[in-house]
């Protein structure tokens, strides 16, 4: 008997639990994040960030090229000594460029994601207001590609777009 019991319990709670329509929403949460006011202020501000490291890595490979250039020109008449000084000093100036350039590479990844930060902040707050104000369960990013299929309207973009005032 307790078995029987226990088995229409169940089905209620599965019946009950199917009858619920979940609602589900998505967005390109990319595409909002690129026409946010933050974020077009924050790709100028990286901008100027970048410019003079940019600008650094150009003049250390100018002078890299220059040095090569001089090298190759001249090492016919070196002594086997000085020509290896030189290469040794060509290889060291080529791997502090390229750690340089990785260096920069995180620096500048960082520095977007700060600069990033506050729209991003900013989005997910709309978003989550969007979902509590309409009734969503999920709402999906389909950003990268990853939603396999969708409705059109259950698409919230112009919902959390205006929750953002674009």
């Amino acid at each position: 008997m307790k078995k029987y019991v226990l088995l229409l319990i169940i089905g209620l709670i599965s019946a009950n639990l199917s009858a619920q329509k979940f609602k589900y929403g998505y967005i390109n949460a990319d595409k909002i994040l690129q026409s946010m006011p933050e974020i077009t202020a924050a790709n100028k501000e990286l901008e100027t960030y970048i410019k003079p490291i940019n600008d650094y890595i150009n003049q250390k490979n100018e002078e890299y090229l220059k040095k090569l250039k001089e090298f190759n020109a001249s090492k016919e008449q070196m002594s086997d000594f000085l020509k290896k000084e030189k290469e040794n000093e060509l290889t060291k100036m080529q791997v502090d460029l390229k750690q340089f350039q990785l260096d920069a590479q995180k620096e500048i990844s960082q520095k977007k994601k700060i600069l990033y930060q506050k729209a991003i902040d900013k989005l997910r707050t709309a978003i989550n207001q969007v979902a509590q104000e309409n009734g969503y369960r999920f709402i999906i990013d389909n950003s990268k590609g990853v939603l396999l299929y969708f409705e059109e309207q259950d698409n919230v973009e112009n919902l959390v777009r205006k929750k953002l005032g674009i």
